[in-house]
């Protein structure tokens, strides 16, 4: 199997990168437009985006792994490639730097998936300079956060 891996450095503390990527009233602000399911192992999420004249496209998938501040494994239900899966590998490296990880794999081992491989790259690399543009733009994440 194949898989696409990067690494991006943000200048946040680990805690807060961790809950702008697992708390879903944070993750419609830079990830989908509609984010369903919270992380819990065994739970499922589903990711909508709204691409206007094409309709909505939207992926479900079920948590696999899920380690506080440190991981985060999710697997693909419908993904067209197969079973395909995304694990999130947070690292502090400082009480105000951290990194996350990207690794999207699963892929086969064949040339047909290279457009899978090279439009996954793409796509999370990119999602990842829209969530430091976000994070930087909003010091305080918490309004988006529902009070329980």
């Amino acid at each position: 199997m194949r898989e696409t891996k990067s690494i991006f450095t943000f200048d946040e503390p680990i805690e807060r990168l961790w809950s702008a990527v697992t708390v879903y009233e944070v993750l419609v602000h830079w990830l989908a437009d509609e984010v369903r399911g919270r992380p819990k192992v065994g739970g499922e999420f589903s990711w909508t985006w709204k691409l206007g004249l094409e309709g909505n496209f939207t992926s479900h998938g079920t948590y696999i792994k899920i380690e506080p501040f440190r991981e985060l494994v999710m697997e693909w239900k419908d993904h067209p490639a197969g079973n395909v899966f995304l694990q999130l590998i947070f690292e502090s490296i400082s009480l105000n730097q951290s990194s996350l990880t990207i690794v999207n794999g699963g892929f086969p081992d064949n040339d047909s998936s290279n457009v899978w491989l090279e439009s996954a790259k793409e796509a999370w690399d990119g999602q990842a300079v829209l969530l430091k543009e976000f994070l930087k733009q909003n010091p305080d994440i918490s309004k988006f956060m529902k009070k329980t």
